[in-house]
């Protein structure tokens, strides 16, 4: 009889077993993931550019190729907005050097929605093609007249003309040392109660669908808007139309911008995102601290992951033994993939008290 039985309980725990999601078991622990100290050897930086939100793809040629948003460091880090363009560098290694090849979005003609800056890249491959995601803007034509040395800030009335004419587009190209054909309109454009829209990022769905994730700012009298906030939007392609759920993506009451930064992919049967608790209303940590949600397949409903932490805000330690104090610590994360797993890591880094930002690559521990 006690045989019987317990035959009979090791089939219903069987079961059970069976019943339950993968997700359950196998979400991301980056304490483990990540190195306690990184190495500066794997910085992505340039002598006159400011580097930030870099996506690395290994292309059919072998090489690495960094997709990223580079501008003037004469310009200051409040420069994004105004000056920024998409630039495209190449390396044998991961990790690097990589050496500047081309400009992927330069400036372009007053007519265009994205004349003056094209900012926040991210970059997906489908059916051999890569589609370029990407804030752009068009300013009064005021900076142009500026020298290069003149620091744009937010006190400037005319930064805020080229922040609040933020768009978002898409350009795609067959290779990733062709040539990219960019969108003559916006993917996603304002409405009557939207002030801007930027930071799209976008990942294939598993039953083959394109999620959107994208941040706009409520339209509201005055030059900064209102609440900051985060939504989803789907489409059959990677092209769009991109149609809105109305459903919001990772945000609290508490706060009018507690989400910034992110990047979400699929991967173990479930959805992850990396972002940034932008003012430390999302979790017990210090603002600015990167941290984890998971979601279904669908990526619509988020929840903070079981161990969420993902890169503490305030200092950055090398493996030689020095540290870095941080001003941005780990802003617009992107992950390197192999077979559809993340192998690294990527950062931008913007020092305390500098002007002067740079990428940083993580190659991933074992996990």
């Amino acid at each position: 009889m006690n045989n019987v039985m317990s035959y009979k309980q090791s089939l219903l725990c069987l079961l059970i077993l069976i019943s339950v999601p993968i997700s359950s078991f196998s979400q991301i622990d980056f304490a483990k993931a990540l190195p306690k100290k990184f190495d500066k050897s794997n910085i992505i930086q340039d002598e006159d550019y400011n580097i930030w939100g870099t996506n690395i793809l290994k292309g059919k040629d072998g090489k690495f190729h960094a997709i990223y948003s580079r501008w003037l460091k004469s310009r200051g880090h409040h420069g994004w907005v105004t000056h920024s363009e998409v630039a495209h560098a190449i390396s044998d290694s991961l990790t690097g050097p990589y050496k500047f090849k081309n400009l992927v979005l330069p400036p372009r003609g007053k007519k265009y929605w994205d004349a003056d800056c094209t900012h926040n890249p991210h970059v997906i491959e489908h059916e051999d093609k890569y589609y370029l995601y990407h804030m752009g803007n068009r300013g009064s034509g005021y900076w142009k007249t500026t020298p290069d040395d003149r620091m744009p800030t937010m006190k400037d009335d005319e930064w805020w003309v080229n922040r609040n004419n933020q768009r978002i587009g898409v350009a795609v190209a067959k290779k990733l040392n062709g040539k990219w054909k960019r969108s003559c309109k916006p993917l996603i454009d304002i409405d009557s109660t939207r002030k801007m829209v930027s930071t799209p990022v976008v990942s294939k769905r598993p039953d083959g669908t394109f999620l959107m994730v994208y941040k706009y700012v409520e339209e509201k009298e005055g030059k900064y808007g209102g609440k900051v906030v985060h939504v989803t939007a789907l489409s059959d392609s990677p092209l769009g139309p991109f149609k809105d759920t109305r459903i919001p993506f990772i945000e609290t009451e508490a706060s009018t911008f507690a989400l910034d930064d992110h990047v979400e992919w699929f991967q173990d049967e479930q959805y992850y995102c990396i972002g940034k608790d932008h003012d430390g209303s999302l979790t017990s940590y210090d603002k600015g601290t990167m941290v984890l949600y998971t979601s279904d397949e669908k990526g619509l409903d988020w929840s903070l992951a079981k161990q969420p932490l993902v890169l503490k805000a305030g200092k950055l330690e090398w493996t030689n033994g020095t540290e870095t104090l941080c001003e941005r610590t780990a802003d617009m994360p992107k992950l390197y993939f192999e077979d559809a797993t993340p192998k690294a890591l990527v950062i931008a880094v913007l020092p305390k008290d500098s002007e002067h930002s740079f990428s940083l690559v993580i190659p991933f521990n074992e996990y």
